[in-house]
């Protein structure tokens, strides 16, 4: 910068300066190379060893805000599960039980005096008539309540190859749907009886070997299906459906009847809806740490912005420091130990320059912490001329 308009700004800069000054002056020492003395406005501090406030970086502030915001961010939301909350309500026991029982009848036949075999047992398919079956279904709920059963019989015809690829799946209605409802009751026991013409089904899978030739396996499966539902308006639901199921072999000579599953109690739960609790006395703890966590976030958001092009406003006044005054600054990367200094607070920039002026030194510049605090100073000998500017400051 020209030398004449270092001494205009000289001027207009002591026009405006305030007359509450506190003048240091070194008159007890005389010096060959300077016969004038240093009239500033300063704040002197004498110590011989700063006690300095330890300054964290850019990225530690960072990295502690965002700590500080899923903390409270956490202990907001853990708050507001407080603040409201659902009635804690002991699940609802119910079982669902099948039983089934069958008697093979015969036909006329010199090998059997008896008109049906019992379960469990090998059956010659020629000598088969029909089958008689019992299904018997249980349900049985801990608490009295109003539920609707839609039941039916269904026979399921299956014939496929080895690999278990089907060439038939064909079904028929045994039983068509019946309805029974429970009305505060906690039992129903649903019991069907179906006759199975064996000789039938049999020979519908026999037909289709003979006819096409291929190595077939084939099998009726008959089952009792119950659709069960609880009424609208109670405070828990149950839909489900629930088969029992027997397995008869067809196009065979000899066959054992298999069950699914019989005689087996499945044990369930239903947990009942339960009723929203409001907790007023959460409610303030809540708002305050939403209000903190939002704090944080902003803050947050303010020093990622420096790191997409956007200045602060420390930034903007730094910078304009540095490019209107770049012949009379240096910038330093390392900060100069002040302890054996004494430092001498300054409270404005335009006071520097005064010191500036007078010494014919350069003002040295230091970024403390990025985007946040910096300081300007002059070294004369032992003493340290300093101007701290602070973003805190700029901000408000």
């Amino acid at each position: 910068m020209a030398k004449s308009n270092t001494t205009s700004s000289k001027k207009s800069r002591k026009s405006t300066t305030k007359k509450n000054v506190t003048i240091k002056s070194t008159s007890t020492e005389k010096t060959s190379n300077k016969s004038s003395k240093v009239k500033v406005n300063t704040q002197v501090t004498t110590n011989s060893k700063i006690l300095r406030k330890h300054y964290l970086s850019f990225e530690k502030r960072l990295t502690i805000n965002i700590i500080l915001f899923i903390i409270s961010f956490a202990l907001c939301l853990f708050v507001a599960a407080k603040t409201i909350e659902k009635e804690k309500i002991a699940p609802i026991n119910y079982t669902d039980v099948n039983n089934i029982s069958y008697k093979v009848y015969l036909k006329n036949n010199e090998f059997y005096k008896q008109k049906y075999l019992d379960m469990n047992r090998a059956y010659v398919a020629n000598l088969i008539d029909y089958i008689d079956i019992d299904f018997n279904y249980l349900f049985n709920i801990e608490k009295l309540t109003n539920m609707n059963f839609d039941y039916q019989v269904m026979a399921e015809l299956i014939i496929e190859n080895a690999k278990g690829t089907s060439f038939v799946d064909e079904k028929y209605v045994i039983k068509d749907i019946q309805t029974k409802k429970l009305e505060n009751e906690g039992t129903l026991n649903l019991k069907e009886n179906v006759i199975i013409d064996y000789s039938y089904y049999n020979l519908l899978a026999n037909k289709f070997k003979n006819q096409t030739g291929v190595d077939i396996v084939s099998y009726l499966n008959v089952y009792l299906q119950v659709d069960k539902k609880t009424d609208e308006d109670l405070n828990y639901k149950i839909s489900e459906s629930t088969k029992s199921n027997i397995k008869i072999p067809l196009s065979e000579r000899a066959i054992e009847i298999n069950f699914d599953s019989n005689n087996k109690e499945q044990n369930k739960q239903v947990l009942p809806k339960g009723n929203i609790i409001f907790n007023p006395e959460y409610l303030a703890m809540e708002i305050l740490l939403f209000f903190i966590s939002c704090y944080f976030a902003l803050k947050i958001l303010k020093y990622l912005s420096t790191l997409v092009g956007v200045k602060t406003p420390y930034d903007k006044y730094v910078n304009k420091l540095l490019r209107d005054y770049d012949r009379l600054i240096v910038e330093v990367k390392t900060d100069l130990n002040k302890g054996n200094y004494n430092i001498i607070e300054l409270t404005s920039f335009n006071e520097l320059l005064d010191v500036r002026d007078n010494l014919k030194l350069p003002i040295i510049y230091f970024n403390i912490v990025k985007h946040e605090k910096g300081e300007f100073y002059i070294k004369n000998n032992l003493d340290i001329y300093r101007y701290v500017v602070k973003g805190i400051d700029l901000n408000k």
